[in-house]
């Protein structure tokens, strides 16, 4: 499986709000989610490297806005996206099967976001660049040898 993700350096300064923060490395991506206003719920998913929100909290899109920039492909929290988020707020509380649970169904909820967010992608990247990703990846049989 091949994450593809995009960054800017963020113009906009953290902010910092009275709920939660937690980060990791879920999938294989290094990311954080937080709970601006302590209500227990997840409001937005950012890139710990980049600090920027790919993921956000349906209502919320406004407030996290102000807290930190927006990957140009961010996108809504699913319902079970927000539930799964909302479970590792209070990681300190899971045993390791429940962690493990919660991975697998970060990596389908991702699957699921992935199509939408790869579109999105690709809409900003250079075409020289894909045609020459494309064509290293799709090498012809006589490439590989024998």
């Amino acid at each position: 499986m091949t994450v593809v993700g995009c960054s800017v350096t963020p113009d906009i300064e953290p902010e910092e709000g009275v709920g939660k923060i937690v980060c990791d490395s879920y999938i294989i991506l290094d990311m954080c989610v937080r709970d601006l206003v302590g209500d227990g719920r997840v409001d937005m998913i950012y890139f710990s490297d980049t600090r920027e929100i790919f993921m956000y909290r349906g209502g919320m899109k406004e407030l996290v806005g102000h807290v930190m920039p927006f990957h140009r492909c961010a996108v809504p929290l699913s319902p079970d996206m927000q539930q799964i988020t909302n479970t590792i707020l209070d990681r300190e509380n899971l045993n390791l099967s429940q962690e493990l649970s919660i991975k697998r169904r970060l990596i389908a909820n991702f699957m699921a976001a992935k199509p939408e967010i790869d579109a999105c992608n690709e809409r900003f990247e250079d075409p020289e660049t894909r045609a020459e990703r494309e064509e290293e990846f799709f090498m012809g049989d006589e490439e590989w040898g024998d």
